[in-house]
């Protein structure tokens, strides 16, 4: 019996050990196996979060003197502005690896050659949540997920990153043959998908709102399958196409004849103001706007300006304008017909491809601050010469409005067509003559120019939202007096126009 237990004891005992042994090979061999990665063989991999840089600007500037910020920025109002299917990665070293990026010098940027170029389908990423250091916070992020590098960057060098979000551009870039230069210089012909009428516009265009230097400071080993995965996070993107809207925040709504049996059109009812300030029994019915000279060329995917020394991805100012593909061509006529919706052919006839009617647009409309937001349409940018030379009769994006004058709200109401020339930069508060059929067309236009200084008074800028509202209207000696204010991403102020 006792040579029994003692042989159980011992079987068992031998149990223990051979368990023992397995589970430490079982862990040594795991160890071992996830242990063996070799970083130099390492696939790379990628993981890049860029962000719709639509959020609130929380710093503001008090009166407007120019510059990109202006009074404030605003969020994309909807899905579809804010959208993004896919990315263009492009990748590159400036020629003599230092800091100076997208803004190499010209002989830089002509040795310098693309390292890689790719296109990958991003998904919306919600889990983010981002405040950038200068206070506006993003607002829609989206993500690549890992996705492998097929041509390996190397960590120790500095790279420069630009993107390109709905247009896949590796088609027209060769790794080791394309340029910075021939980067910096490739436009686009289309920047959405649609007429870019009201809300007929999606799948817009955005590039790289910075220069964006990669640090190779921020990844994750995943051993088990040797690949290391570089992070790169809130690379902002903003949209090439600026957007162009109607506010009635000074109105009395919208009106139909079944509101007033006296009104033949509808729209938006104004009250119109005696001189002395008090109301009237008049009314004046907005009914249509026609926006004229839009920008139906090319656009620079890379934002510039004219700054000799960093002209690229960098904010305007009063001395430092945005420059479009033709900028230094706008003399006189010259490049008229890059535009569509020509102010000479709307002057003769109101209604185009392009006239928004109010009554068309109700079922479209949004609303800012509780006020009715008409988006009028998308426009390509558009900016004056500095030189004065550029007459905004025939080269400034402007609108053309339509409305009738009832005359204590009854009767037979009186047609007014007046134009406004669409303003970027508000430096002054004062007053400045608006025209109607009878001197549109004058030496009048010719005076209003783009000054050398300050600069951009007149223009369309990417990414901007120029919201246009009629702020007053007052009979005045059988005039009438509107004042019109202009809110956008980097808001400006408008001065009062007269009719």
């Amino acid at each position: 019996m006792k040579l029994l237990r003692l042989h159980i004891v011992q079987l068992l005992l031998m149990a223990l050990v051979v368990l023992s042994a397995t589970t430490s090979c079982y862990n040594y061999s795991g160890d071992d196996d996830l242990d063996l990665m070799d970083v130099g063989t390492a696939a790379q991999y990628i993981n890049i979060t860029i962000s719709v840089r639509t959020g609130q600007y929380l710093a503001t500037r008090g009166l407007p003197n120019g510059g990109e910020d202006g009074d404030g920025r605003e969020k994309g109002i909807d899905t579809r502005e804010n959208e993004v299917e896919g990315v263009t990665l492009i990748f590159y070293q400036d020629a003599a690896n230092t800091t100076a990026g997208v803004n190499a010098s010209a002989d830089n940027a002509t040795t310098t050659t693309i390292d890689y170029a790719v296109y990958y389908g991003v998904t919306r990423d919600d889990s983010h949540a981002f405040t950038h250091p200068t206070g506006h916070t993003d607002e829609v992020f989206y993500t690549t997920g890992d996705k492998e590098l097929t041509a390996p960057l190397s960590s120790d060098n500095k790279y420069r990153l630009l993107v390109v979000a709905n247009a896949n551009l590796t088609g027209s870039i060769t790794a080791g043959t394309t340029t910075l230069a021939q980067v910096r210089d490739m436009m686009l012909s289309s920047v959405y998908t649609g007429s870019g009428k009201g809300t007929d516009a999606s799948k817009f265009v955005m590039t790289s709102a910075d220069d964006t230097e990669l640090t190779f400071n921020s990844y994750t080993d995943d051993k088990v399958n040797n690949r290391r995965i570089f992070n790169f996070d809130n690379i902002h993107i903003e949209r090439l196409a600026a957007r162009i809207d109607y506010w009635a925040k000074y109105s009395n709504g919208y009106k139909t004849s079944t509101d007033n049996t006296a009104y033949t059109t509808a729209g938006y009812e104004y009250t119109v103001k005696k001189p002395n300030g008090t109301d009237s029994e008049d009314r004046f019915v907005l009914t249509r706007i026609t926006p004229f000279n839009l920008n139906n060329g090319d656009e620079y995917i890379v934002k510039r300006t004219n700054d000799g020394t960093n002209p690229y991805l960098h904010d305007e100012t009063t001395a430092n304008w945005v420059v479009d593909p033709n900028t230094s061509r706008k003399n006189s006529t010259d490049n008229y017909a890059s535009y569509v919706s020509k102010l000479a052919d709307v002057v003769t006839t109101f209604e185009n491809d392009y006239t928004v009617a109010m009554s068309a647009e109700q079922s479209n409309r949004l609303t800012i601050d509780t006020y009715d937001n008409i988006v009028l349409g998308y426009a390509k940018e558009n900016t004056l010469s500095s030189s004065g030379v550029s007459p905004l009769y025939y080269h400034a994006t402007g609108l053309a409005f339509e409305g009738y004058y009832y005359n204590k709200g009854k009767g037979t109401g009186t047609r007014y067509v007046f134009y406004y020339f669409i303003r970027h930069q508000g430096e002054q508060d004062a007053a400045y003559q608006a025209f109607n059929n009878d001197n549109i067309n004058t030496d009048a236009t010719k005076a209003l120019v783009c000054l050398s200084s300050p600069a951009m008074n007149f223009g369309i800028v990417r990414n901007n939202i120029y919201r246009i509202s009629i702020e007053k209207i007052t009979s005045m000696g059988g005039t009438i007096k509107i004042a019109v204010k202009e809110m956008h991403w980097r808001h400006v102020d408008n001065p009062v126009i007269y009719l």
